[in-house]
């Protein structure tokens, strides 16, 4: 009886791995990311999280947004600098903090996105051709430790690409997870096994999302 339940458990984690590999399976070549040019120049923004629609280059701010520290905008700033480093082959420049202009980050009065124009002129000023900007939309930090939690860590990022001198948002790559125990959904086995069966903290889902812009940009 034993043997057969350790046979049922081991087909249920089969069929859940087969069936992540097929939902990341692109359905056409349409789907697959091109490579960006090497002849574009990329620069790169420094995180910030919109808190008003105006504020927002498209989209809209989530119910109950949970807000991020500002250390952890700096943190992720150089995870994002490590990731593009050593996950591609290419040269960016990455523009410090203090050079964002406060005009992006502060309040217009309007229910609608607006954000694009100021990041064209900023990317602009700055003398980007291609301009990437990385955003935090909701960010909920895991309450409890590695072994066990009482709330699980939850993140929304955004990367948006822009292409400065035409004014136009080229891609844009979302990324949003909030962790679950392997018996909530056996969808999650491969993360969950990557992740050495710890509950991770809102900077680590981050991080994951960053490789997965790398490839949806094309970078």
């Amino acid at each position: 009886m034993r043997s057969r339940l350790h046979m049922l458990v081991l087909c249920i984690l089969c069929l859940a791995l087969a069936a992540g590999a097929c939902s990341r399976r692109p359905r056409s070549t349409a789907d697959v990311p091109r490579p960006i040019s090497a002849k574009y120049a990329i620069s790169v923004a420094p995180f910030t999280q919109p808190i008003n629609a105006s504020q927002l280059i498209v989209g809209r701010i989530p119910e109950d947004q949970g807000r991020i520290p500002h250390d952890m905008l700096l943190a992720l700033d150089m995870q994002l600098r490590h990731v593009l480093m050593t996950d591609t082959k290419r040269q960016y420049t990455f523009i410090a903090p203090q050079n964002l202009p406060p005009d992006l980050t502060a309040f217009h009065s309007s229910e609608q996105p607006q954000a694009l124009p100021r990041w064209i002129d900023y990317g602009k000023q700055q003398g980007a051709q291609l301009l990437l900007i990385p955003q935090v939309l909701d960010w909920h930090e895991r309450e409890g430790s590695r072994a066990g939690v009482t709330q699980s860590a939850h993140v929304r990022a955004e990367f948006f690409l822009l292409k400065v001198d035409e004014g136009t948002l080229m891609n844009r790559s979302i990324y949003e997870e909030k962790q679950v125990g392997l018996t909530e959904n056996l969808l999650t086995v491969g993360s969950f096994f990557k992740r050495g069966g710890a509950w991770v903290t809102a900077e680590d889902l981050t991080v994951d999302g960053m490789r997965k812009a790398v490839k949806d940009l094309g970078l």
